[in-house]
């Protein structure tokens, strides 16, 4: 059911043009027929404390065939727990996901991205025995686990290998870590995990269908990099699995139960890779749908020159002009594509007070971040597909500054993506956190710095590469992040 309200992505004042969805998950409860394994979870959609609670019975059975606790020592349950939260972690001796120092900036997103949602399995499963789901306990229940290389801690080894354990027991709890490291790696890539709604059927016991993904996207984490298209594709695994085989890989996408966006949209302080659930379905006409790219490769998308600027000397570039100044409404706006899996776009659409339109396309914006640098007091390149920290700008700064007002810059109507030919150093204020977004998305990102407004001009020389052209967009960011706080 749909009410007829727009949703706003939290923080940043962006509404959808869309309808928010009334959208709750069964947890399975429509699914009344017998499940084929001894254990499982029914079909249905599931949000990831659900997920938590259907994978309680392994663990409750365990806890009880372990009987009572001796008296003066930690609950079995509690030490199996401990388990599980060091088989989450990412700097134990259980650890599942283990990445050392030094982390490149995609791969230090992941590892505190795991490392929170470790975290939060684990507190929900210590919640869930309150709960009548959670004290749910099958006195019968046998199963085959396949050993998946889980280790338990020392003093577990002793519990589910002693006296106390029958050789069943540790089948159980095998299957109860394989579940919650699934669930842990497949929620990766949202920045507001805990709202996603996953949609399960009973192709696999539990979520046991995201072995092969998840296998893909570890395999490029641990031996390459983190890319935007791989976090895209592990999503999709998830929510939306025949999405996985289109042509067109995109940047974000709907499905039967909400969109997925960039996180970049919802404002604050910016991830480099993760994106964002929103209980909206943009497209009320079809189920799944792609967001692509205005352009697939924007190293070979047509070049516009940029607008004429102001040039002047750098000594005189001081501080922010306040004429940059722009009022304005926002809204997403779904463009063409009407066919199930076709890749269709998203603008992002600026109505000014002087009645001036403007629409740039989100996937233009959100590469634009990811390939941007956040000029710091404390230079660090923070590009994010190559990790090339050697382009770090040493040369002297320009004696001449071209400064750019933003509104020409987007209201150029020209096709591709603007670059200047004869290079120089453009310096772009934009008050807004809109207006410097936007902007992101009209420039070729080659070489684009964000300077917070209330630094100098000196820290962006510092920044990005060392050639020209570079475009500055001054303002409408903050520290924070890994690329700023918009």
């Amino acid at each position: 059911m749909n009410t007829s309200s727009l949703h706003r992505l939290p923080n940043l004042i962006c509404p959808i043009l869309g309808h928010t969805e009334i959208i709750s998950a069964d947890g399975g409860t429509h699914d009344t027929l017998p499940l084929k394994e001894a254990w499982g979870l029914r079909s249905g959609v599931y949000t990831p404390m659900q997920l938590v609670a259907g994978f309680a019975p392994l663990l409750n059975t365990v806890v009880f065939h372990l009987g009572d606790d001796p008296i003066g020592r930690k609950l079995a349950r509690s030490r199996l727990l401990d388990n599980i939260a060091a088989n989450l972690a990412t700097d134990t001796r259980e650890s599942t996901l283990r990445l050392n120092e030094p982390l490149d900036i995609s791969r230090r997103e992941i590892k505190d991205q795991a490392t929170r949602i470790g975290k939060t399995l684990v507190k929900w499963a210590r919640e869930s025995e309150k709960s009548d789901d959670g004290k749910l306990v099958h006195v019968d229940l046998h199963l085959r686990s396949p050993c998946e290389g889980h280790l338990l801690t020392p003093s577990n080894v002793d519990l589910m290998f002693g006296d106390r354990s029958q050789p069943q027991l540790m089948q159980l709890f095998n299957e109860y870590m394989h579940q919650m490291v699934l669930l842990r790696d497949a929620l990766l890539p949202f920045q507001n995990y805990q709202d996603v709604l996953i949609p399960v059927g009973r192709r696999s016991r539990g979520i046991r269908h995201l072995e092969s993904a998840r296998s893909l996207f570890l395999a490029d984490l641990l031996t390459r990099h983190t890319t935007q298209r791989n976090v895209v594709n592990f999503a999709k695994a998830l929510l939306s699995p025949d999405l996985v085989h289109s042509e067109s890989v995109g940047y974000g996408f709907q499905y039967a139960h909400g969109t997925i966006l960039p996180a970049l949209l919802s404002g604050g302080p910016t991830p480099l890779h993760l994106l964002q659930y929103v209980p909206v379905r943009v497209n009320q006409d079809v189920k799944d749908v792609i967001f692509d790219y205005q352009f697939d490769d924007y190293y070979s998308a047509p070049r516009t020159e940029i607008p004429f600027g102001v040039e002047t000397a750098a000594s005189e570039v001081l501080r922010f002009p306040e004429e940059a100044q722009v009022g304005h409404n926002a809204s997403l706006a779904f463009v063409d594509g009407s066919k199930v899996g076709k890749p269709s776009r998203l603008e992002l659409r600026l109505e000014t007070v002087n009645e001036i339109c403007i629409a740039v396309d989100v996937g233009q914006i959100s590469r634009g971040h990811r390939y941007s640098y956040l000029a710091k007091d404390s230079f660090i390149d923070t590009k994010a597909e190559d990790n090339a920290s050697s382009n770090a700008s040493t040369t002297k700064a320009s004696s001449f500054i071209i400064t750019h007002d933003a509104m020409s810059i987007l209201q150029t109507t020209d096709p591709g993506l603007i670059s200047a030919k004869n290079g120089g150093f453009h310096i772009i204020p934009a008050e807004s956190p809109l207006i410097a977004l936007a902007v992101l998305g009209k420039l070729y990102p080659e070489n684009v710095v964000l300077l917070p407004k209330g630094q100098e001009i000196n820290l962006a020389h510092k920044a990005g590469k060392e050639f020209e052209p570079k475009f500055v967009i001054w303002g409408g960011v903050q520290q924070g992040g890994l690329k700023g706080s918009f």
